[in-house]
């Protein structure tokens, strides 16, 4: 299983409120059209990020079957039904970037209000063995790889619906609360 992750901002004279209605509006046409391979989508208000620029914005979660599925969900997403939803949220962003993230551990599941902590690991380290004690402290936790270090984000999630985890020994961490949009 992998997860596409979209983060987004709006542009400066966009209204938010406005935004996030256009945004969900656009995922509920892209799960109504139902591209192949795509499980579930939610979208989440995320504080500052580096990766947006040191500003809030949103972070758009797509959960595929496999590699196979981006074809038909890169497809979908512009075409037919989902187009006009598309074009509405994409002409009020400042900036979007994606990666790509495999399932590491944990019910694969998008959950409610979160916390995601982004990790970078020190070279060399085990990632599985370091994250052991996380999944010993909060069995509900769930993490994501990275893949071929595509997106500006780092190499790890580690998805929470409680408090966040301590990283491990040694790594770099950048805890982001998140708000599920509905």
């Amino acid at each position: 299983m992998l997860a596409y992750v979209f983060w987004h901002r709006p542009g400066d004279d966009a209204d938010r409120a406005a935004y996030e209605k256009s945004g969900l509006a656009f995922q509920a046409a892209l799960l109504q059209a139902a591209p192949p391979g795509l499980i579930a989508a939610a979208s989440f208000a995320i504080e500052a990020v580096p990766w947006l620029g040191d500003r809030p914005g949103y972070e758009d979660w797509c959960l595929l079957e496999g590699a196979w599925a981006m074809d038909p969900l890169n497809a979908w997403a512009v075409s037919g039904a989902v187009t006009v939803p598309h074009d509405h949220v994409a002409r009020q962003m400042a900036e979007g970037h994606g990666g790509l993230y495999a399932h590491a551990f944990g019910e694969p599941i998008l959950p409610g209000d979160s916390t995601i902590s982004w990790l970078t690991r020190p070279r060399g380290i085990d990632w599985r063995a370091a994250f052991a004690p996380i999944r010993i402290v909060d069995p509900r936790a769930q993490a994501w790889r990275r893949q071929m270090v595509l997106g500006p984000a780092p190499e790890f999630a580690v998805v929470s619906e409680g408090a966040p985890q301590a990283a491990p020994d040694g790594w770099l961490a950048r805890v982001i609360k998140r708000r599920r949009l509905r």
